[in-house]
């Protein structure tokens, strides 16, 4: 089994597959993960902490080898089957690579392979610098060409909005990047004496009547806005060097689809770095 782990400033989302994916389950959204799981990214949690975790979601997935002997070489080729063979880690927080790396090891006995410079990704990052491409982009980018097999936009929504551009050859060509909308929710909400907490729903009008309202239509219209504009742009730009329709990728936030709905997407895959997890493991193989 394959232990796959993306973790952000906010989330670490944690999934496990019977194995790594083939270029045709790869285009299938969600094919082949046994469990996935979200788990607050918490600063101070421990390597103990998150070997318990892995144990528990490692736990709740049915065993093969329930509905066998406990005897035998049959129940022993079953709980080899059931075993986590393979670690793979996507991480923007280097305070937690170190402990979540060896929650791992205590976990499950094997060794977390990271993602980094050197690594088997498939993608060629063209941009000024590449060491500063996150590794979270460089997994949703490797998804993405086996995923859409041409050129794409893709838009994550999580703590930073970024918006990716990916060509026809699956080369990264850079990204832009803007503040979250929780981010932005919480950095108005601190600024300001009198707006509280406010639920980031759908706002029905673009006038609001009350706080919640008006900062729900600020935030959510305004960030739909955003990402509109910032498409066009990405669009205008790959348009010369690339062939064919570009396609619009949204991944992260549910809340994220509501924005893309105005301006139009094809695919919303929540889990789209994790895919790339999953893709990048197939190819690290021995």
């Amino acid at each position: 089994m394959l232990l796959a782990i993306d973790a952000r400033n906010r989330a670490i989302v944690v999934g496990i597959r019977a194995s790594a994916p083939s270029p045709g389950e790869a285009r299938d959204r969600g094919s082949g993960w046994l469990a996935l799981r979200r788990l607050g990214a918490i600063s101070e949690r421990s390597e103990d902490e998150y070997a318990f975790l892995f144990r528990e979601i490692f736990r709740d997935i049915p065993s093969r080898a329930a509905d066998r002997s406990a005897a035998g070489p049959d129940a022993a080729a079953a709980r080899r089957q059931d075993a986590i063979e393979a670690a793979w880690l996507s991480s923007v927080v280097p305070a937690m690579t170190g402990r979540i790396c060896e929650g791992v090891r205590t976990a499950f006995g094997v060794t977390c392979s990271v993602v980094g410079p050197g690594t088997r990704t498939g993608v060629k990052i063209r941009t000024d610098v590449p060491s500063e491409v996150g590794a979270d982009l460089v997994c949703a980018a490797a998804a993405a060409r086996e995923i859409v097999g041409g050129p794409c936009i893709i838009v994550d929504f999580g703590t930073a909005i970024s918006l990716s551009a990916v060509n026809g050859a699956g080369e990264f060509l850079g990204c832009a990047i803007a503040p979250g909308i929780a981010a932005a929710a919480e950095s108005l909400r601190s600024a300001t004496a009198q707006i509280p907490e406010v639920r980031l729903d759908s706002p029905v009008k673009a006038i609001g009547r009350t706080t919640a309202q008006s900062v729900q239509s600020g935030i959510l219209l305004g960030y739909g806005g955003l990402v509109q504009r910032l498409v066009e742009l990405i669009r205008g730009e790959m348009a010369p060097a690339d062939c064919g329709p570009i396609q619009v990728i949204g991944t992260g936030d549910p809340l994220g689809r509501s924005l893309l709905a105005s301006i139009g997407y094809d695919r919303f895959i929540p889990d789209l770095a994790l895919e790339g997890l999953a893709i990048i493991a197939a190819r690290s193989a021995p």
